[in-house]
């Protein structure tokens, strides 16, 4: 497959902010693509707004800053405010949630930056589609791509915190089960740290496929419970929903000319909703897409049911919906 995707966006500027980045001993401008007001053909326009109104977005929307002054404000600010914690009641595992969140907006940063390059630019893009995405630990990959790590080391350090125990509070991401979900997770990286216009695509699961625990000597499987506390790396796209259709059958209707039509009748209908997952490349401002599909009922809770005192029933469709993403079956 040819990289027809735009130009390297490492080489195209961002505006005030530009970094320059190390990838395998060649140093390249690492300054992102151009903001949403570069315009340029192609682009679907959701909001417009005078040049005054885009001068002033631009203003405030600035990437953040990776000095590890800026990287302990925003760290305590996500803990006081994010999360509603005070130095009072602070461990590492809320440490882990602040921390993660600093770093995502920062690769909130790079996405949008990167999503506004392609919006503008309109190249064909590569779609990566997998049942499974073996992701990893992603404070720790983040920071890597981003070259980070040593400024949020050094910030953590003076807040009374030690980087790698954060590291270790993250739960992997059950989206995989062995060699396709690796392969799957490194094409995305790569794709990332090429500057290809890229996004992949797979299920939210909830419970993913496994634990493995060996009881009295044999393997026991339970449940992986990866999303119980959330997942801060996600950004959940409710405005992104559309309704799939399972079952039915096709009946013949002739209208009043004559013509026979064809209709989809008695199917179940399950809405999907996109889950985002920003994934930043290497050496460059990069940042790529998985977009996670997870199951939703059309109607959540049957009141007629319940109020029958039929309590399963009014919430059969939920469950019926939701067990579609609830288990990566191998």
């Amino acid at each position: 497959m040819s990289n027809a995707g735009p130009p390297s966006l490492a080489k195209l500027s961002l505006g005030p902010v530009a970094l320059k980045q190390s990838n395998s001993g060649r140093t390249r401008s690492s300054t992102g693509p151009p903001p949403l007001s570069a315009g340029g053909s192609g682009m679907t326009a959701f909001w417009s707004a005078d040049e005054s109104a885009l001068k002033r977005w631009n203003e405030l929307t600035e990437e953040e800053s990776n000095d590890p002054e800026a990287v302990a404000r925003s760290f305590c600010k996500h803990a006081t405010k994010t999360l509603a914690r005070g130095s009072f009641n602070m461990d590492k595992f809320a440490a882990y949630y602040a921390a993660a969140y600093s770093v995502r907006d920062r690769l909130i940063d790079r996405w949008n930056a990167t999503q506004n390059y392609h919006s503008a630019k309109n190249p064909k893009r590569i779609y990566y589609m997998s049942l499974e995405f073996l992701l990893g630990r992603t404070l720790d990959n983040a920071m890597l791509n981003m070259e980070v790590k040593p400024a949020f080391d050094e910030a953590l350090d003076g807040l009374g915190f030690t980087l790698e125990d954060l590291i270790e509070e993250e739960t992997d991401a059950a989206l995989g089960n062995g060699g396709l979900g690796r392969l799957a997770a490194c094409f995305m990286d790569s794709m990332a740290t090429l500057d290809y216009p890229a996004w992949g695509y797979g299920i939210r699961y909830q419970y993913g496929i496994f634990q493995q625990r060996i009881m009295d000597g044999y393997q026991t499987e339970f449940p992986d419970y990866w999303l119980n506390f959330g997942n801060p790396w996600e950004v959940e796209r409710l405005d992104v929903c559309y309704e799939v259709r399972f079952r039915g059958f096709v009946s013949k209707v002739t209208d009043s000319s004559n013509r026979a039509r064809y209709m989809w009748e008695g199917c179940e209908k399950v809405l999907a909703i996109g889950y985002d997952n920003p994934i930043p490349g290497y050496g460059t401002k990069n940042c790529i897409n998985i977009r996670l599909w997870s199951s939703k009922p059309t109607k959540e809770f049957d009141f007629a049911s319940f109020n029958d005192g039929n309590y399963d029933k009014s919430v059969e469709d939920q469950k019926a919906a939701e067990n579609i993403t609830a288990v990566l079956v191998s």
